[in-house]
């Protein structure tokens, strides 16, 4: 394995891991949608 090889396994292996946390944190806290009611101000 050459060392440019080696550089873009590990580049996918990190962005890999970052999507798998997003889509665990995105499980544990799901984005709550924003009821359209009106705002007395």
């Amino acid at each position: 394995m050459t060392g440019w090889s080696f550089f873009f396994v590990l580049v996918g292996v990190v962005f890999l891991t970052a999507q798998l946390f997003r889509v665990i944190d995105a499980i544990e806290r799901p984005n709550r949608h924003p009821r359209r009611r009106a705002v007395a101000r």
